[in-house]
């Protein structure tokens, strides 16, 4: 850590200014700290005392502070420059694969926690649920203290509700977790923070493990997908309304029921891929190309260079390294990702379905296939591509994949390179030339960042989007007047909705879907 430049300060009003402070620090470092180094830092920051939710109140409140790692003195100073750096370099740069397996968001929330810091010692304080959204995964003993721990440091005027009848929110451990969550989200959805809670609502199985209404976060869990609406400050603008309709939502009085003035269908889900995290096993590919050659997708039909830049922005969301928009370079980034997954696609199913005509003449295979998605992932991030198969299902032979890949080609070849790009990407492949693979970097960190537990999906009007993991076909998918995203919901019984997250729909972010369209009676979300 001693060998880190110091960042040049500037008074820092957002995080986007208090990251470019990191950016410009890192870009004069001279010479580059290795990658075993920013490994190293980041072990540093693994260690369980940077996961109590209690340090963001220390580190926020303390007017000093001195730290000590066994023996050694660590300055302040020092701590703050490793981890704004190594937050933008773990982004950046493609190192997060590395620490896939830990608690990497640490990294993300740690700037914040400093910047808080800094604001509050200017005497100004961060939206409860602003620190709700960064603390999401860090540890307490006591569950309740996910809300609890933060409201000293927090501007509570987000939970002030016009709402006759709504106590004041406070600290009260009499209250079980879930009425603390439920009472927490009731205060905050009435009060100024709006429908912005709603994008904290983490994946989760129904019936719901915690026994609360869908429309509240269960705080006690790390969010899974991360929020779109709550990175800084929100770039999107879906639910703009100028209509005198009202926009605010109102709570049921057993605190069960959240009943929505109003809210714009967009369409119902009518196919999905699996999360980006799954579809690099070989079955799973092809549903992602079949997907995506729909002749019924608007973008299909228009098949341009425009409609490619609007497909590769849905896949992420149209953010990158936190930037909105993403910068335009990722679109070679993208044509070079998607002819390496055709490439990968055809070899794997080519020696499979070989591999299967020996061995299983009648079409029958073993339950365990080997065919795992590390082996194809792997493909991904090295040019090595020979993968041992022991056996492999009728799904994975070649004649499927094969028209799932022909029907992409020939749904965007034209729009994008794809030939030229197969080419010579088989030419590098087999000449073991990683250039054209280094290429994909980029947007792969982007696509596995955004969409790790996301999922692509098209509606039945053709449109594309990604939304939550827990979407699933028959889903709608709506904008609420007021609201930053749009969101899936699920009809159950009664009548009622239940709320299964937010989502990104190409050409619906900035208000363009509350003209014309249908208006879902949305009785209330359970």
């Amino acid at each position: 850590m001693e060998r880190l430049p110091c960042i040049k300060e500037q008074q820092s009003e957002s995080l986007s200014d208090y990251e470019n402070a990191a950016v410009a620090t890192l870009r004069e470092m001279t010479p580059p700290a290795y990658k075993s180094h920013w490994f190293s830092i980041g072990d540093f920051f693994c260690q369980t005392w940077f996961q109590r939710c209690w340090i963001i109140q220390e580190t926020v409140l303390a007017s000093t502070i001195e730290v000590y790692s066994g023996p050694t003195h660590i300055p302040w100073s020092l701590l703050q420059t490793a981890a704004r750096l190594l937050d933008v370099v773990r982004r950046r740069y493609f190192y997060f694969q590395t620490w896939q397996n830990k608690s990497t968001t640490i990294f993300g929330s740690i700037p914040m926690i400093l910047l808080a810091r800094e604001h509050c010692h200017r005497g100004k304080l961060w939206q409860l649920e602003t620190h709700l959204a960064l603390s999401r995964t860090y540890q307490v003993t006591d569950q309740r203290d996910k809300i609890f721990a933060l409201l000293g440091i927090s501007n509570r005027s987000s939970l002030e509700s016009p709402v006759v009848g709504l106590g004041a929110f406070s600290v009260d451990y009499t209250k079980s977790v879930e009425q603390v969550y439920a009472e927490c989200s009731a205060h905050l959805v009435e009060g100024r923070a709006g429908y912005s809670v709603l994008s904290m609502v983490e994946a989760r199985s129904y019936p719901a493990p915690r026994p609360i209404p869908s429309w509240v976060p269960d705080f006690s869990v790390p969010p899974s997908p991360p929020p779109l609406a709550i990175r800084g400050q929100c770039p999107f603008s879906a639910g703009v309304f100028t209509s005198p309709l009202p926009t605010r939502p109102t709570i049921s009085p057993n605190r069960k029921e959240l009943y929505l003035p109003a809210a714009a269908r967009l369409g119902r889900i009518s196919r999905t891929s699996e999360t980006g995290k799954e579809i690099y096993s070989l079955e799973r590919m092809t549903h992602f190309f079949r997907l995506l050659a729909d002749p019924a997708l608007r973008l299909v039909k228009s098949a341009t260079p425009a409609a490619v830049e609007a497909l590769w922005r849905t896949l992420i969301a149209n953010l990158a390294e936190e930037q909105h928009p993403a910068p335009a370079c990722l679109g070679t980034s993208f044509d070079q990702w998607i002819a390496y997954l055709v490439v990968r696609a055809l070899d794997t199913a080519s020696r499979a379905s070989a591999h299967a005509a020996d061995h299983f003449p009648d079409g029958k295979s073993s339950s365990e296939p080997t065919l795992t998605s590390d082996a194809v992932r792997d493909f991904i991030f090295s040019a090595d591509h020979i993968i041992g198969l022991q056996s492999a299902p009728p799904e994975y032979r070649y004649s499927d994949v094969h028209a799932a890949v022909v029907d992409f080609i020939a749904a965007w070849d034209g729009a994008m390179p794809l030939r030229e790009l197969l080419d010579a990407t088989r030419v590098a492949v087999a000449a073991g030339d990683k250039t054209p693979l280094e290429a994909t970097h980029r947007f792969v960190g982007a696509f596995s960042w955004m969409c790790s537990a996301r999922r692509v999906f098209s509606t039945e009007e053709g449109d594309l989007g990604i939304a939550h993991q827990g979407a699933r076909v028959g889903d709608e998918v709506v904008v609420v007047p007021g609201a930053a995203v749009p969101f899936v919901v699920r009809e159950v019984e009664g009548g009622a909705y239940a709320l299964i997250g937010e989502a990104f729909v190409h050409g619906a972010m900035d208000g363009e879907a509350l003209k014309g369209k249908d208006p879902l009676a949305l009785e209330g979300l359970r």
